[in-house]
């Protein structure tokens, strides 16, 4: 495995001191993104999200990386999680280029607080004060990229008002388009479980994907000279196989 990026080894004492600070209902997690899929390298109070050392990033995260130039450095949210309410902070670590090597997140389960507040506005009668802790889309966390990358796949037939069997070549391009812009091919692999999923070869995937690339699809986006680079590459590439 390769050795954990020096930099990120001097912030392990601050993922400490964070958990620290704001109690066991706060998961500190520190990212290497040259680990990818297996980023996580420290994690304190890891039941929150019941992830460890070695697990894989969220979706979020992935998209993040896909998308650098939409992306705030420092970002903060309310996400869904096994029925919890999370207010999470996530950091983008840069280097002097501009290149993201790391993230640094915290995921605070609020959902006791948020249930405390709307208690009190009932009993007061002011109003909803937890309305504006309303969840977002669920943030996928898991201990197996497949299992990130299945919930992305998930969540896009579930917008899509689809299944695979009843989609056209066109409806599932756009499926494996969105998939792209949301970093799902980041990682090794991801090819032949979105080929599985869609009932396709992998070969017709890695077609889609630079017929998307190079801008064939109405609406994929820029030419690759145009578009922003990602910091990290598509791992993914086909080696033999039928077709």
């Amino acid at each position: 495995m390769q050795p954990l990026d020096a930099r990120l080894r001097t912030l392990l004492p601050i993922v400490q001191g964070l958990a620290g600070m704001f109690g066991p209902d706060c998961e500190v997690v520190l990212h290497d993104v040259g680990r990818l899929p297996r980023s996580i390298v420290a994690i304190e109070n890891g039941a929150v999200t019941g992830r460890t050392v070695g697990d894989v990033p969220t979706d979020r995260m992935l998209r993040s990386l896909r998308n650098p130039d939409q992306t705030q450095d420092v970002r903060l949210y309310v996400s869904s999680h096994d029925g919890k309410i999370l207010k999470s902070l996530a950091v983008t670590l840069r280097d002097e280029d501009g290149e993201p090597f790391g993230l640094l997140g915290l995921n605070f389960d609020i959902s006791e607080i948020v249930q405390a507040q709307r208690a009190l506005a009932n009993v007061t009668d002011v109003g909803r004060l937890g309305s504006s802790a309303a969840p977002e889309a669920d943030e996928i966390f898991a201990g197996d990229i497949r299992e990130v990358v299945a919930g992305m796949i998930a969540k896009i037939l579930t917008e899509m008002g689809k299944t695979p069997a009843a989609m056209s070549r066109e409806e599932k391009m756009e499926v494996v388009k969105r998939l792209e812009e949301r970093g799902a091919f980041l990682v090794k692999r991801s090819a032949e479980q979105v080929a599985e999923a869609l009932d396709l070869s992998r070969y017709t995937i890695f077609s889609y994907l630079k017929e998307i690339r190079h801008g064939d699809v109405a609406g994929a986006g820029q030419p690759p000279a145009d578009r922003p680079q990602s910091a990290v590459r598509v791992a993914d590439r086909p080696s033999g196989g039928k077709k």
